[in-house]
């Protein structure tokens, strides 16, 4: 195993792209970098956010080698690891995805309904030529994808890129049941025990107990009955007809 890794973070130019580079120098002692390289096909959007995280590193991690660019053979030549959250088309598509289906009644989201359809056509080409470039470049490389729609896109990856080397995740459910920690008064969500099925952002816990086997729903549930917003109604109407704690974004 190496002692220092390369990574580079598809999607450099995202305005999320720094809390990345800072959870990874926040990390170092676990996950050591000897250098990090952003990769974006919007030069202006890579240029700005680069610079920004130049400084970051520069301040935290001097040693570590930092670089951003356009090219996809400086970018992924001999890396470690790709981390990829791209968003093909921006937020001006993105508008679009969640607007037109409401003139027609449905719910507009990213990931799921035809806003989610439509993200996905465009995304799994975009982490297709990532896939691609990698297994071009750095064959032995590994990529970490949380480009959305993840449902989507892994599925595209494993029928269209069988081979690939790639783990397409989404941290939205955990990221909840730390909020349903919260509420319980719970130290972390490693002390529930959950049954959760579904999509990344489409999805449903059927049993949230604690590690003695207490059933937790109904304090979540008087949680959510004391919330007087319309989408925590909305969201608490569908629990009483289906009977489980729907995740929504």
């Amino acid at each position: 195993m190496k002692d220092n890794f390369v990574v580079t973070i598809a999607g450099g130019g995202s305005t999320y792209t720094p809390g990345i580079v800072m959870m990874l120098l926040e990390n170092m002692s676990r996950f050591p970098l000897r250098e990090i390289r952003l990769y974006d096909n919007h030069q202006q959007r890579q240029k700005t956010i680069g610079d920004a995280c130049a400084i970051l590193v520069a301040e935290r991690f001097p040693q570590v080698k930092f670089s951003y660019t356009t090219d996809p053979q400086a970018a992924f030549t001999d890396v470690d690891f790709v981390m990829a959250h791209i968003r093909v088309g921006l937020y001006e598509m993105r508008e679009k995805d969640e607007k037109i289906p409401l003139k027609y009644g449905v719910p507009g989201q990213e990931t799921c309904g035809p806003g989610g359809i439509a993200y996905g056509m465009r995304s799994i080409a975009g982490v297709l030529e990532l896939v691609d470039y990698m297994q071009q470049y750095a064959p032995g490389a590994w990529m970490l994808n949380y480009s959305n729609p993840a449902a989507i896109v892994a599925e595209a990856t494993r029928r269209l890129r069988p081979d690939a080397r790639i783990i397409n995740i989404c941290d939205m459910p955990v990221a909840i049941e730390g909020l349903f920690a919260d509420i319980l008064g719970l130290p972390s969500r490693k002390a529930l025990n959950v049954r959760y099925y579904g999509l990344n952002h489409f999805g449903w816990w059927t049993s949230i107990t604690d590690k003695a086997g207490n059933d937790l729903m109904p304090a979540l549930k008087r949680h959510v009955r004391s919330r007087d917003t319309a989408a925590q109604k909305k969201t608490f109407s569908i629990r009483r007809r289906v009977g489980s704690r729907p995740l929504k974004r």
